[in-house]
């Protein structure tokens, strides 16, 4: 009788979280049957035997793997010095690789364009032409976004080092080439199958990359595809037939990955690793300093490029236009709501996640939840918009719910940067204290505000990456813009379009000094002056 009273308290203390959680299934499985509702399946034959079709899939499968493989071979040599040295600008490194990660799409491509186009810096300069509409161009945008997002990931794995081998190796005099290959490598394979095929599902399902410097038909992608049966056709049947393709993919990709890939488990007893240093050689210098010229020639010159339009006379009656501002406002309305609405997402499905942890037949759960949020990454964004759309309509209401549906597509596409950044520090919060609240009879809001200090930071950071990822968003805003809701993102392709390249510049810079500023008071305000996390 005790046992079931306290099941049951439990229970009701996990009643938020599980509403959240089975609010984002349901309307995830609601969305997707009203888009499956709208087709006839008697049509999926002829796409099956369109010799089009399978061009695109191999294409798509083609370009995913090649950025993610040179994502991860330029991010292990970068994690590794980064790792191991100190330098001036390292932190403001890290915090570049931090925004470039989820810096608006649209933006970076403008920026990629004016250093590698056919007058970009490097013609003009150099007399370097590189054929950028095309498969090429597609490559550098994803490694400008990944190889950071990489980075990132592999120095988490780097954390799970214990220090007393650093120490060990730093005492027996190895060098990095033997730490690497002895201490690094054994944790590093074990964080890249997740990495490999996070950035393979961002690359698979890239559509702002692709639609920009595909070049045309021969480098077209399924999202691209998908985009165009809903926008030019409103073709159900075929978008609905891609989406399930895709899906399909996808998963079988993940699965294969995950069937092979070692378990990775964090020691409980780490509260910060110290990396001692190890054995230096000319070689080692000379190679970090190699891979890091590498690591800034890739990311740095397009931030460059999108900053040079403020100079130019043309930026200041862009800044002043109305049009200008009213794009602000609705990239703000769609973003700061969106942004909210997926960290308390990620926050229910981290609650649910670390309760279950070494819980007997429960401590299943915790990966299963992992793996439902980062589901969502293969499933188009342009599908599920469209699929919740019609269900809305069904339920009698109109283009109204378009806002609504923008705002909750973004949270959820968002969500998956959002776990990556709040799990670990909640999973590390239960090993290490869960016997203690339990003992003290210490839960929920009480446990909370007690957490509060240890894991704002990276609150702070989560919520940073959803402001920028859904004020960067233009896949859903371009299916369901109209003339009251055109963000930023869609008013600078909007402008290119017409041929305003220069206004268009000059709404880039705005765009990316509203995501800096966004992210910067984000992980400041939210984070507080204590916030390091690099």
């Amino acid at each position: 009788m005790i046992y079931r009273l306290s099941v049951m308290r439990q229970l009701v203390r996990l009643l938020p979280a599980l509403i959240g959680v089975l609010l984002f299934v349901l309307v995830g499985a609601a969305s997707l049957a009203a888009l499956l509702h709208h087709m006839d399946m008697s049509q999926w034959k002829g796409y099956l035997q369109d010799a089009y079709l399978w061009r695109i899939i191999r294409f798509s499968l083609w370009q995913a793997l090649l950025s993610s493989v040179l994502s991860l071979l330029i991010a292990i040599p970068v994690a590794s010095c980064l790792s191991h040295r100190e330098f001036k600008g390292k932190r403001v490194l890290l915090q570049l690789f931090a925004v470039s990660m989820v810096v608006p799409t649209i933006v970076a491509i403008l920026g990629i364009v004016v250093v590698y186009g056919r007058s970009g810096w490097l013609a003009d300069g150099l007399g370097i032409h590189v054929p950028l509409y095309g498969l090429l161009g597609i490559l550098l945008a994803h490694v400008f976004f990944n190889m950071p997002l990489a980075v990132r990931l592999l120095i988490q794995g780097y954390d799970l080092i214990p220090s007393g081998q650093w120490r060990l190796a730093s005492q027996l005099g190895f060098s990095r080439e033997t730490s690497f290959r002895l201490i690094e490598w054994p944790y590093i394979k074990k964080v890249l199958p997740g990495a490999f095929v996070l950035i393979f599902m961002l690359c698979f399902s890239s559509f702002s990359v692709v639609l920009s410097l595909g070049g045309g038909p021969k480098s077209s992608t399924l999202e691209v595809a998908i985009y165009q049966a809903l926008r030019f056709d409103f073709d159900l049947d075929k978008a609905s037939f891609l989406s399930l393709l895709q899906v399909a993919i996808c998963t079988l990709v993940a699965t294969l990955i995950y069937k092979v890939a070692p378990k990775n488990q964090q020691d409980v007893s780490l509260l910060r690793t110290q990396c001692y240093f190890v054995k230096d050689t000319r070689v080692a210098r000379c190679f970090d300093g190699f891979i890091m010229t590498l690591a800034l020639l890739l990311v740095l010159p397009p931030f460059v490029a999108i900053f040079d339009p403020i100079f130019s006379a043309q930026f200041l009656p862009t800044l002043l236009a109305p049009a200008t501002w009213q794009a602000l406002w609705v990239s703000l309305k769609i973003a700061l709501p969106a942004a909210m609405l997926s960290v308390l997402l990620g926050g229910c499905f981290g609650v649910l996640a670390r309760m279950a942890m070494g819980r007997g037949w429960w401590d299943f759960l915790p990966s299963k939840l992992e793996h439902l949020g980062n589901m969502i990454l293969m499933v188009p964004g342009l599908v599920l918009a469209t699929g919740l759309f019609l269900l809305l309509r069904s339920l009698g209401f109109g283009l109204q719910s378009s806002y609504w549906v923008v705002v909750w597509v973004n949270a959820v596409m968002a969500l998956p940067f959002v776990l990556r950044v709040l799990m670990p520090v909640l999973y590390q919060q239960e090993r290490r204290y869960r016997n203690v609240y339990s003992s003290l009879g210490i839960y929920g809001w009480s446990r909370f505000k007690i957490e509060w200090s240890l894991i704002r930071s990276s609150v702070a950071q989560a919520l940073g990456y959803a402001l920028l990822l859904s004020l960067g968003d233009m896949g859903v805003i371009a299916l369901f813009g109209s003339q009251g809701l055109v963000s930023l993102p869609l008013y600078l392709f909007q402008l290119v379009g017409s041929y305003r390249l220069e206004e268009g510049a000059c709404v880039a810079v705005i765009l990316i000094s509203l995501c800096l500023i966004l992210f910067y008071l984000a992980t400041r305000v939210i984070g507080g002056k204590s916030d390091v996390r690099d």
